[in-house]
């Protein structure tokens, strides 16, 4: 498989064809089980963030979490976001100063946020002041 292969794979699938496990932190895509979103857990990577954006949830304290994007097992790529509100959503880090994330993040965001029920990725966007520019999907 090649590197745009996997990208487009984990981009254009919808949220629901993943399955999540909490108790070990990953999630499984189910058109191609070697694929694979793992939950970094521990301590490292998980430190403390703040950027002015985060005051504008009701819990301004944010946390930088990391995902691992995997194929067959091995980190093809770290995936960056920030948990806000209370880990009530992960946000991909944006870029500034036009406070806007890619479609290809906000594509990961919405797998990785199927967990939080009840939540709405838009509405947290919106709230950041985030958000998503088109860009062209290169394909090789």
């Amino acid at each position: 498989m090649m590197l745009q292969e996997f990208k487009n794979a984990i981009i254009e699938s919808e949220p629901q064809e993943w399955t999540y496990d909490d108790e070990i932190g990953l999630y499984v895509f189910k058109g191609n089980i070697s694929i694979t979103i793992e939950t970094v857990r521990n301590d490292e990577g998980n430190d403390s963030f703040y950027e002015g954006w985060v005051e504008n949830y009701s819990d301004s304290n944010a946390y930088r979490k990391i995902f691992n994007l995997r194929y067959n097992g091995t980190i093809i790529e770290q995936f960056y976001t920030v948990a806000v509100d209370g880990y009530r959503m992960y946000i991909p880090y944006p870029r500034r100063p036009d406070m806007t994330i890619s479609e290809e993040q906000y594509r990961i965001a919405l797998i990785l946020n199927q967990i939080n029920t009840g939540y709405n990725m838009d509405d947290y966007l919106s709230m950041g002041n985030i958000s998503v520019r088109p860009e062209a999907t290169v394909n090789n």
